[in-house]
């Protein structure tokens, strides 16, 4: 999926390619990601391959993998001791998810030299329930230019689904979300589908994809983000649209709190003091 990204155009490489991944569990993800990247960008001058052209002399990628489990950062960290080479650039910290700190984004938020010079990413592969949404939150208030998830368990919003349908037998979608297998699925497409929306208030170019066949995992859907251009990003119209759009998802499906909506501070519709109209800004990052 980053391979897709990257040469789509979204991945403009600075002289510092900065990732955290989320939950990062053993760090197969990390291990490989920080190895295509480094063999991406940072191609000796003399390799005569089509990906020379990607070469920048200078250029480093830093990678950070985090995860609450001291012993296993223990480990892990040994291995990328015992590699060398590229893998220098590699450590793993013990934290968790959305609530880390001394992670690579560090608190420049503020500082537009480091905001040029670096491009950031956040991954999260398979953070379980809401623990996506404090992924997304973390990396939307360090300004991650890329954010690549993978969302598993969606809990949040099922018991609210299922208490909006037994209140509202005459619901539009009664015949199909009175049985429980098409509920759980309605869950899934319900939460990712409002990730996005909420993704894209926050000013990123969304997509959602299955990254891998279904005879693999059922958990295959994958949530891309890309910072959209200042100008795009701020237009009110469009933030209306989407907002309004959020708000009509929440009630058709009797959603009145999601964790992301929560943290970006964004109406569902059930406060009647908020009115529609009015663009809300996002909280002080």
């Amino acid at each position: 999926s980053f391979k897709q990204i990257s040469t789509s155009g979204a991945v403009q490489a600075p002289p510092t390619i900065r990732v955290i991944d989320m939950g990062c569990g053993r760090g197969y993800l990390t291990f490989s990601l920080h190895s295509y990247l480094c063999n991406k960008f940072l191609m000796p001058e003399n390799e005569e391959t089509e990906q020379k052209a990607n070469f920048k002399p200078g250029l480093t990628v830093q990678t950070q993998g985090i995860d609450r489990r001291p012993k296993l950062i223990k480990e892990i960290n040994g291995i990328t001791d015992d590699l060398g080479g590229e893998f220098s650039s590699l450590r793993f910290i013990e934290g968790d998810i959305g609530n880390t700190g001394n992670t690579l984004f560090g608190d420049d938020s503020d500082s537009d030299s480091i905001a040029k010079s670096t491009l950031d990413i956040l991954i999260a592969l398979h953070a379980c329930d809401t623990a996506t949404d404090d992924s997304i939150w973390f990396a939307i208030q360090n300004d991650a230019d890329i954010i690549v998830t993978a969302p598993c368990c969606h809990h949040q919003l099922r018991q609210q689904i299922d208490r909006h349908f037994t209140k509202n037998p005459d619901h539009p979608l009664a015949d199909i979300l009175c049985h429980a297998i098409y509920r759980e699925r309605s869950t899934e497409t319900t939460t990712d589908a409002m990730r996005a929306l909420l993704l894209e208030i926050a000013g990123y170019n969304t997509q959602v994809f299955e990254f891998i066949g279904g005879e693999h995992t059922a958990k295959n859907v994958m949530i891309t983000a890309t910072k959209m251009e200042a100008k795009l990003a701020d237009d009110n119209e469009r933030l209306i649209k989407k907002r309004k759009r959020l708000i009509e998802l929440a009630n058709f499906y009797g959603v009145k709190q999601q964790k992301l909506a929560m943290l970006m501070g964004e109406n569902l519709g059930w406060d009647n003091s908020v009115k529609l109209g009015i663009v809300k800004s996002m909280p002080s990052l």
